[in-house]
């Protein structure tokens, strides 16, 4: 029964406890802009060790800097142990906190999940990738995204290691559970664009943004509804598999390279041109079939999506921000302004030097 009641936003008598506050603006203006604050700092506590790591590395040991891996190695290593360690202890000091009741996904509710993140991934990954190449054109240059580039050239089990093993661990635990648990409070609407919207921004640039925004939303939505971080790690950790390791290793397997150059022979010597693609002819199938695999993955969990979009219903909070407040109270403030601003910044950057 309290469970009930919790879920519902309301205590044992039946009323709300933030409709008797005096001024439920104010106050969760002055919440969230503590969010809004904690997030920046943990931003900049990222960015100033990771450039001081590339700092020292390049002073005392320069040759690790002379491949992706080793730049991989020394921005990711600093960040997971040292800035988002940090991370979590600034979150964690934010006392505001409701407990989310717990409920169990069965493992064909888990597998239906997973088709829908991955739809949600590729469609919003498509948007992000046009918007992309729409700017690269009208500022006559493309825009390069520095992590794919980093990823695409890096050790594989490296990239495993730290975009499968620890990315989704930190992330849905800072970004998931310690923010939603504290915002939950103000409605699981709330908690679930907000976790999106910092998520997104966290990326720092806009083909990225793209989806990890609406991603974002999508595992925050299934942690509110089941209280158990576990499940959002998993899908996590299956998006980035799909989307960073198996991509590459679908690569190299296929000989995706030498196709490429083959095809590129075949407008200046069609002989020899066609001899090599025979030649790679199996790995090309290969890749082909994979891209179809994908491609129809992402149309059904896309389908998924548009079936079961009646189900996604949102609870209101125990206190209760007026109508027409919401985006004055939860965004237009002095920490959250100053963290949009910062990210944003960052991604016109990306844009315009990229």
């Amino acid at each position: 029964m309290n469970q009930e009641i919790e879920q519902k936003g309301m205590d044992e008598a039946g009323n709300r406890p933030g409709i008797g506050e005096s001024n439920p603006v104010k106050a969760g203006r002055r919440f969230f802009s503590k969010i809004g604050f904690i997030f920046l700092a943990g931003s900049l506590a990222i960015a100033c060790v990771q450039a001081l790591a590339i700092k020292l590395v390049y002073r005392f040991f320069p040759q690790w800097m002379e491949s992706t891996t080793g730049v991989l190695l020394v921005t990711m290593l600093v960040m997971y142990l040292l800035a988002m360690p940090l991370m979590v202890f600034i979150i964690s000091r934010l006392k505001s906190k409701v407990a989310i009741s717990q409920h169990r996904m069965t493992l064909g509710q888990w597998i239906l999940a997973a088709f829908m993140s991955y739809g949600i991934t590729y469609g919003a990954n498509l948007i992000g990738t046009a918007l992309t190449v729409l700017i690269g054109l009208v500022k006559g240059s493309a825009v390069e995204n520095v992590l794919v580039t980093m990823i695409s050239g890096s050790n594989l089990w490296v990239v495993f290691l730290f975009m499968v093993l620890c990315a989704p661990v930190f992330e849905e635990f800072i970004f998931r559970k310690l923010l939603v648990d504290r915002v939950v409070v103000y409605g699981e609407g709330v908690a679930v664009v907000l976790s999106g919207l910092i998520f997104g921004l966290f990326h720092g640039n806009l083909s990225q943004f793209s989806y990890a925004f609406f991603i974002g939303i999508f595992f925050a939505f299934i942690y509110v509804k089941t209280g158990r971080i576990r499940y959002t790690i998993a899908l996590h950790m299956a998006i980035n598999f799909v989307g960073s390791v198996l991509p590459i290793w679908i690569m190299k397997l296929s000989h995706y390279d030498e196709f490429m150059e083959a095809l590129t022979l075949v407008q200046t010597n069609m002989a020899e041109g066609m001899a090599r693609l025979q030649a790679v002819m199996p790995g090309v199938l290969l890749f082909a079939g994979y891209a179809l695999v994908i491609f129809g993955t992402a149309i059904t969990g896309i389908v998924l999506l548009l079936v079961h979009r009646k189900k996604f219903k949102l609870m209101p909070g125990q206190k209760v921000i007026p109508k027409g407040k919401r985006f004055a109270t939860v965004i237009v403030n002095a920490g959250m302004i100053l963290f949009c601003v910062y990210w944003i910044a960052q991604i016109i950057v990306q844009l315009i030097v990229g």
